[in-house]
C-alpha cells in the first residue's frame, strides 16, 4: 500500500463530517477518522473551502450552530488552514474558464490550484466534478 502524504478536505467532506443529517455523514467517518489520526498525511483546508462549507451548511439547514461547529472543526489541529494566494486565484480563474464543460465552482478550481501549488496529493470529496482532474479519496 502506498502511503498518502497529504489530503485536502473539500466542502462536501467537511459538511458531511459534522452534519448528522447529511446523506454522506456515516460514510465520511471511514475516511475522516483515520485521516485525523494521520493515516493520510497532512490535512489541509483552504479559506475558500471554509467559507463555502459554512455558507452551505447555514443555507441548507438554517443552523448557525452547525456552521459554527464546522468552522471550529476546520480550524482545529491536525488540520492545516491555508489561504488562497493571488497566484492560486489567477490559476483558479484560468481553470474555471478552461473547464467550462465541467460542473466545477470557482471554489472547486481554487482547490485544484492550491493542490498544485502546495503539492497536495489527494482530495477528500463527494463531488464527482473532480473525476479525472485530481486524485480523489471518496466513497
Amino acid at each position: 500500500m502506498v502511503k498518502i502524504m497529504s489530503l485536502l478536505l473539500d466542502t462536501s467532506a467537511l459538511v458531511a463530517a459534522r452534519n448528522v443529517k447529511d446523506r454522506n455523514h456515516n460514510k465520511t467517518f471511514e475516511i475522516m477518522m483515520p485521516a485525523l489520526q494521520g493515516e493520510y498525511g497532512k490535512l489541509f483546508v483552504s479559506d475558500y473551502i471554509f467559507d463555502e462549507a459554512l455558507t452551505l451548511a447555514f443555507v441548507r439547514t438554517g443552523s448557525k450552530k452547525l456552521a459554527y461547529d464546522i468552522g471550529k472543526f476546520a480550524k482545529a489541529k491536525p488540520i492545516n488552514f491555508r489561504f488562497i494566494e493571488p497566484i492560486d486565484f489567477d490559476k483558479a480563474w484560468e481553470l474555471y474558464l478552461q473547464y467550462e464543460d465541467k460542473h466545477l465552482s470557482f471554489t472547486d478550481c481554487t482547490n485544484i490550484a492550491l493542490m498544485e501549488r502546495l503539492k497536495i496529493e489527494n482530495l477528500f470529496t463527494f463531488d464527482t466534478g473532480f473525476k479525472g482532474l485530481v486524485n480523489l479519496i471518496a466513497l
